[in-house]
């Protein structure tokens, strides 16, 4: 199986990525004491965001990071 180029994958699944590298990176964990927990695991899930630019304005109306 071929890996995807990195233009190929979808937006959501690139700031999942872009999340656990910084998870890691900074030794933090994967519950809700994580400050991208809110992003992580309530906005992007949600089916009704489609575009990076409507992820930005439900972050901004709910007050999260």
């Amino acid at each position: 199986m071929a890996a995807l180029k990195f233009s190929e994958i979808d937006w959501k699944d690139r700031q999942y990525q872009a999340h656990a590298r910084l998870t890691r990176k900074r030794n933090w964990d994967f519950s809700d004491n994580n400050p991208y927990f809110e992003r992580m695991m309530i906005v992007l899930p949600d089916p009704k965001i489609k575009t990076k630019q409507q992820m930005k304005e439900e972050l901004k109306k709910h007050g999260y990071k």
